[in-house]
């Protein structure tokens, strides 16, 4: 990284250096010409007037006598002399031209009027303070632009170089750790899409460790139940008691064959979705096919479902949302005492969807990890605790696919309110 900058800096400086090297010669080629002073203006125009009343023949004894007296290198030159280059066509018109033959010698020419004479005023210049300010002047603008320059790629090649350190070093979880840039910085959004993935790895280890955990802690109380069954059913004789026996292994490999397939459903909402195919559709049907598939015959639970949409159409992925309002209704079952409430409305961004319930509900500090895979609360041994864990983190995923979220609250009855909430098309 650090040669990466060097070379950046190196490159950003020595361009701006020969470009500006080179269009200052280019300039001084195409502009060769000096600015014609008022003094060389003023000489030119004193001389004509002196040799107004002379004839030709004898303009170079008063060009002489001038020069004498205004103590100036001046003489005159035949037309001819001079005739065969570019500048020399232009002293012809009668334009006064003026050269630079060395680095302190100029040359002026003017025609005199009606004559084949040039007169030329030669001007020795002295090399002063002003060059040596103009070369101090011109290495302080490039040290100026090379400090600038310096500030935008110096940060830029750090932020870099702490992103790649960061890259290249692995925490003790097996993950990049976070990398703190400033939001000023222009890599920011990487520095942010790469915490967002080191997040996201950390996320799939760590579920990753809580199914290895689930598994080996779940299926070791019906393995257990399935092998102590079956030692005693091999002992027994007694039909009846055979059969008890071996109805007691079923519903253990059913149990096994729940956490299997919860697992498998769970890792499979944790691959995510890539897109998510938006249709309209009737949200209050899909609630009341839900209802009618979770109802349960020997549990008296009332359902009460309120729409307030007034039939418009929602837009959502529809086999998605539908896990998710099984997911959430069926857990509202499992603790509800008699009734569960069930309110669809809509805000002006937002679809809301709440299911409400008159069961123990969910005590404040259990709230924010009620969501979490694997976690199943433990608030009252008197309600069914079926189930791993699983149902409610699987709701969360389907509502941040939708842009949306889910949270929980406490119900007008004291049970618990789950509120699943997802923008409008306009707003994804």
């Amino acid at each position: 990284m650090n040669r990466a900058f060097a070379s950046l800096y190196l490159l950003i400086i020595f361009s701006i250096i020969g470009v500006g090297w080179g269009v200052d010669k280019l300039w001084q080629s195409y502009n060769s010409e000096p600015e014609v002073n008022s003094y060389v203006n003023s000489l030119v125009n004193l001389l004509e007037r002196e040799l107004e009343q002379v004839v030709p023949a004898a303009y170079g004894q008063h060009v002489r006598k001038f020069a004498n007296t205004a103590q100036l290198d001046v003489e005159i030159l035949r037309a001819d002399e001079i005739s065969g280059s570019s500048l020399g066509q232009q002293i012809l018109l009668g334009d006064l031209v003026t050269v630079t033959e060395s680095s302190t010698l100029i040359v002026s020419y003017k025609r005199l009027p009606g004559s084949d004479s040039v007169v030329s005023i030669r001007q020795e210049i002295e090399v002063g303070h002003e060059q040596y300010f103009y070369q101090i002047l011109s290495a302080v603008f490039y040290f100026l632009i090379s400090l600038v320059i310096f500030f935008w790629v110096y940060p830029l090649s750090r932020d870099l170089r702490i992103l790649q350190k960061n890259t290249q070093k692995l925490g003790s979880d097996g993950v990049p750790s976070a990398v703190d840039i400033a939001p000023h910085s222009t890599v920011f959004t990487l520095a942010q899409s790469l915490n967002g993935m080191s997040e996201r790895i950390r996320a799939l280890i760590s579920t990753h460790k809580e199914m290895t955990y689930a598994v080996s802690h779940e299926l070791r109380t019906p393995l257990a139940r399935m092998k102590f069954a079956l030692e005693i059913a091999a002992t027994i004789e007694d039909r009846k008691v055979q059969a008890r026996k071996l109805t007691s292994i079923r519903q253990d490999v059913s149990e096994m064959e729940s956490l299997i397939n919860g697992l498998l459903t769970y890792a499979g909402f944790e691959q995510g979705v890539t897109k998510l195919n938006l249709k309209p559709g009737d949200l209050g049907a899909l609630i009341a096919e839900v209802v009618a598939g979770c109802r349960v015959d020997d549990i008296a639970i009332e359902y009460d479902i309120n729409d307030e949409l007034n039939g418009q159409d929602v837009m959502c992925e529809w086999y998605l949302v539908e896990r998710a309002l099984h997911n959430v209704i069926t857990n509202a079952q499992r603790y509800a005492q008699s009734k569960i409430t069930i309110t669809l409305a809509i805000d002006e961004k937002d679809y809301i969807v709440l299911v409400e319930d008159d069961g123990p509900g969910i005590p404040l500090e259990d709230r924010s990890r009620v969501f979490n895979s694997f976690v199943r609360l433990r608030q009252n041994t008197n309600f069914d605790k079926s189930g791993f864990g699983l149902g409610l983190s699987i709701v969360s995923r389907i509502m941040e696919w939708h842009n949306g979220r889910a949270h929980v609250r406490e119900s007008q009855w004291g049970g618990a309110c789950f509120e699943l909430r997802w923008p409008q098309p306009y707003v994804l």
